[in-house]
């Protein structure tokens, strides 16, 4: 049995033995009392300590903090001194004490280290309060912890802070997807950054997590927006082919439009309308070897040079035509007369035959004002007329 009079007088022993023997007598006396120890040893055990605590060497203080940091009696101000300490003395009372309120450890967290913070982010239970301080101030490292620590409780403020500063940090993107408390307003801030890694681990998550859901009906919306976009598109290129064929719009202006994006249906469409031919025949012409029928066919429909080499560079691009072939081919292009063409392409339709698929026989050279000039048509690398 303890001897209180012995206690009172090691207190006043300053050595750092006397100090060191002191608090581990008291520490026994008060843990060994366990749920009988009575409010007078509670009250001395709190008073001496905290008179002599500023004295104590470190090792000491580890010792007392060791000791009473999973006491649910403790006295209060000396948990709260302990878990100011250094890392090594106040790490098991920050970690432990169910003596430190919410509202101790949120002032704790204002001040301290990042690693007292750390150690306050892997408690069993963190509370909104003290969450909100540790993402105001965490980081990177107390961020990914309190975030990936399921008693960690956050408010919705929090969360979308959280989801800011994890918007470069993909450690803290990848504990975020776990939370099953994750907001929905959250949850839409965090999408637009997230790596396709972490999408596909998301989607193996379950239907019943936000974040699985919030994707789901982003895929559904953009496949909607494509499907809409592409419809506007095909509206807008039907009313453009229209205003050709009224004369509404130019010709020149509409081919350029096309064959820039690379819409080969849509000019190859525009194309027919204005020569009253199948779509079909018309759209293969755009990129079969020989370019003569295409020649014909917009030089005939008032296709203006600028307007025509903008095709060219469409059929290069296809086609792996070079500069010098371009060349020939624009020089082809400004040889024929319009009015020339108009005969050839009215000669083409009156024959029959399928458009395009016998432009190269002989017989049907339908421009004799091009063979005297001796300029050629046919862009095929294997010959030229002469």
């Amino acid at each position: 049995m303890f001897n209180l009079s012995k206690l009172a007088v090691l207190a006043k022993d300053h050595s750092a033995a006397g100090r060191k023997s002191l608090i581990c007598m008291l520490t026994d006396l008060f843990v060994s009392a366990g749920d009988d120890r009575d409010e007078q040893i509670s009250l001395l055990f709190g008073d001496i300590v905290l008179k002599v605590l500023g004295q104590l060497e470190e090792e000491t203080r580890i010792i007392l903090s060791k000791r009473m940091c999973a006491e649910k009696d403790a006295p209060h101000e000396l948990m709260v001194k302990l878990a100011q300490d250094t890392l090594v003395v106040a790490e098991p009372v920050l970690e432990q004490s169910p003596v430190l309120t919410s509202e101790d450890l949120a002032d704790i967290a204002k001040t301290a280290s990042m690693d007292h913070l750390g150690v306050i982010a892997g408690r069993d239970s963190v509370d909104k309060s003290v969450t909100s301080v540790l993402v105001d101030r965490g980081d990177a490292g107390v961020l990914s912890k309190v975030t990936e620590n399921k008693g960690a409780h956050f408010s919705d403020a929090s969360f979308l802070k959280l989801v800011e500063k994890a918007r470069t940090n993909v450690q803290i993107q990848a504990t975020l997807i776990h939370r099953p408390d994750l907001t929905e307003e959250a949850a839409k801030a965090l999408l637009p950054f997230l790596t396709e890694e972490l999408k596909e681990r998301i989607a193996a998550l379950g239907a019943d997590n936000t974040l699985v859901q919030l994707l789901a009906q982003r895929a559904a919306l953009e496949v909607a927006a494509r499907s809409q976009k592409l419809e506007e598109a095909r509206e807008q290129s039907n009313t453009l082919i229209q205003d050709v064929v009224s004369k509404k719009a130019k010709i020149g202006d509409a081919v350029i439009l096309f064959a820039r994006a690379d819409r080969t249906a849509e000019l190859g469409m525009l194309l027919a309308k204005v020569s009253q031919l199948p779509p079909a025949a018309v759209s293969q012409l755009l990129f079969s070897t020989s370019d003569k029928p295409l020649v014909i066919l917009c030089k005939a429909n008032g296709v203006p040079p600028e307007a025509y080499k903008e095709i060219l560079t469409m059929r290069a691009r296809r086609l792996r035509i070079g500069g010098l072939e371009l060349n020939a081919a624009i020089q082809r292009y400004a040889a024929l007369s319009e009015e020339g063409a108009k005969r050839s392409l009215e000669v083409l339709k009156q024959s029959g035959a399928s458009f395009g698929l016998k432009i190269g026989d002989e017989k049907a050279e339908p421009d004799e004002a091009v063979v005297k000039k001796k300029i050629p048509f046919a862009s095929s690398r294997s010959s030229s007329s002469s």
